[in-house]
């Protein structure tokens, strides 16, 4: 289970920072991750039953409050703000049935959402926390791993872990629902894949309603034990990368538009610390691989998925990499050519 993977990577390393937020210029241990999961999670049992909305930029805010409903036992339904806020907030709630959004004052100002009744602001629930809440839930993560692990969500892996929509370029978004063995299997996969495990830091700029953020951005780094930079806004290219040259990730993982931002924004040895960069999404364009060789001497590996597929369908590995291919499928994934 995710947020049982999660439970022990904070075990592990409760000291360990999860989430270097650059949005809020604030850190967050494992610990503190751990403790910030137990208290939405007992907050959002109340709300609703089944499904609750999540409208949230990329940020150690916006996953813990995916944490959260994962661990009360709720299927997340993540609402796309860049594309029409309001009007997918309506519609990911007639399509999927539930009430209750959560959000933040901030995103809505941004974004020029008006207030809807169903909302409720994350920066609000925090504020209202009871001593007694925060006690009960400190208590909680003082018992035994086996014991907390019961307590938090659902032990089936055939449960829904999130609902997600497709891009509806063409027609309306299609609604797709992931289950926890969805993305954990593709997680394992494509770390195996790509030789991942053992990575300290990733650069997680990719909003979580796509499903590219939510599993690589969001779930990877909190199953792995891994810190996750986040940055709420991955159009701010010159931003984006001067938080990869102070905050040092090894693992880059974007859209060929955002990679192409970063690398004309960056300074030669900016991406030193870069491990593995990694382009899905669209077609990596051989100019852009250029690009990241002459300035800072990284190869770029392409991959392929799709929102149905966790995403990670196939990828170009580390020791076989080529150009203008989309890779071998990762393992345990069958491909079929019709």
């Amino acid at each position: 289970m995710l947020q049982h993977r999660f439970i022990d990577s904070a075990r592990q390393s409760p000291k360990k920072v999860a989430f270097i937020d650059r949005t809020t210029g604030r850190d967050i241990t494992f610990k503190q991750a751990l403790l910030a999961g137990l208290i939405l999670a007992r907050r959002f049992r109340k709300l609703e039953r089944g499904r609750i909305g999540i409208m949230l930029p990329t940020s150690g805010g916006g996953a813990l409050a995916v944490l959260g409903a994962v661990m009360a036992g709720r299927t997340p339904v993540m609402i796309n703000y860049s594309t029409g806020a309001k009007k997918n907030c309506r519609y990911a709630q007639h399509q999927c049935d539930f009430h209750t959004i959560i959000t933040t004052r901030a995103l809505l100002e941004k974004t020029g959402c008006p207030q809807l009744s169903d909302m409720l602001f994350i920066e609000d629930i925090l504020a209202t926390l009871s001593p007694l809440e925060k006690g009960f839930a400190f208590i909680k993560t003082l018992l035994p791993t086996p014991l907390l692990k019961r307590l938090v969500g659902r032990n089936d892996l055939e449960t829904p872990a999130v609902i997600l929509f497709t891009s509806g370029s063409e027609k309306d978004p299609k609604v797709v629902q992931l289950t926890q063995r969805n993305i954990l299997s593709n997680i394992d996969s494509f770390c195996t894949h790509m030789e991942i495990y053992g990575m300290d830091r990733l650069l997680a700029v990719l909003p979580y309603f796509h499903v590219f953020g939510l599993t690589i951005n969001l779930w990877t780094p909190l199953c792995l034990g891994m810190t996750s930079i986040t940055y709420a806004n991955p159009l701010e290219f010159k931003t984006v990368a001067k938080i990869i040259r102070d905050t040092k990730p090894e693992l880059l993982i974007g859209t060929p538009v955002f990679l192409e931002g970063y690398i004309r924004q960056s300074e030669p040895g900016d991406f030193n610390s870069i491990k593995l960069a990694v382009s899905g999404a669209d077609k990596c364009p051989e100019s852009l691989r250029q690009l990241y060789r002459e300035k800072q001497n990284l190869e770029i590996h392409e991959g392929y998925g799709t929102t149905e597929t966790s995403p990670v369908i196939s990828a170009n590995p580390r020791s076989d990499n080529r150009a203008g291919s989309i890779g071998v499928p990762i393992p345990g994934v069958q491909v079929k050519i019709l």
